[in-house]
């Protein structure tokens, strides 16, 4: 895979997560994902392998990554001043067939793609509501990213107590729900929603290489046997999910 050296050209906190932005004037599309490590390798390969990250938005010019600090790779990255980056990676958002307003859905770290989404959505003229789920109100913190969204706490320390479904007063009045975070969250919203209205699913697997060929982030679907989140993905329509 190939690797392009970018300059970090801000960083900032949003609740317990990094939001970091670098220039990057290509296409993104909602969804997609991007490899990225500290540079220093392969001088002193640490990070050996690059972390995956959901475009968190993209203006045509700046891409900006939301990731937490949960180990050596994100904490290298959480202080570098230039970053080593893939291209745009995987299958997103499929926006063409949505009918009516939509919902979107994010538990924890899992409304990353959620920023860019939006964005687009309204570039298409698409109605939608935003609605985030949260531990606890430190990680909440990141909500400040999306005025007017509704917002649920596990330990009910704001907004609405319990999960990101929850937080949503009526999900039947959406034509179309697309939502990303923890599998259990992913199931959940696809119970709820049903096989009778559009519901695509991003999902948050583990991933090594990036391009299909460690199989370290299969997911099983319907038609049998398992599919990889890297290639064939992360984006699922919630009808082929094995879950």
């Amino acid at each position: 895979m190939k690797f392009y050296g970018v300059s970090v050209e801000e960083r900032k906190a949003s609740g317990r997560y990094t939001v970091l932005r670098y220039r990057w004037p290509g296409l993104v599309e909602p969804g997609q994902f991007v490899m990225a490590r500290a540079v220093g390798w392969p001088v002193t390969l640490d990070p050996f392998l690059a972390r995956p990250f959901s475009f968190y938005d993209h203006d045509g010019e700046v891409a900006s990554l939301l990731f937490e600090v949960r180990g050596r790779g994100t904490a290298l990255l959480d202080r570098a001043h230039k970053i080593e980056v893939s291209a745009p990676l995987g299958c997103g958002f499929q926006l063409g067939s949505s009918s009516g307003k939509a919902a979107l859905l994010g538990g924890g770290v899992g409304i990353a793609p959620l920023k860019i989404l939006g964005r687009r959505l309204t570039e298409l003229g698409v109605p939608h509501d935003v609605f985030l789920g949260f531990a606890d109100a430190p990680t909440a913190g990141a909500a400040r990213d999306f005025p007017g969204a509704g917002m649920a706490t596990m330990d009910g320390s704001l907004g609405t107590p319990g999960t990101v479904l929850d937080a949503v007063p009526n999900l039947t009045e959406y034509g179309a729900v697309y939502a990303c975070g923890p599998n259990p969250m992913l199931a959940a919203v696809k119970r709820t929603v049903g096989p009778d209205r559009l519901c695509q699913l991003s999902v948050e697997e583990r991933m090594g290489c990036g391009n299909g060929s460690c199989n370290g982030c299969a997911v099983p679907v319907r038609s049998g046997g398992y599919v990889r989140s890297c290639v064939e993905g992360p984006v699922f329509r919630a009808e082929a999910l094995a879950w």
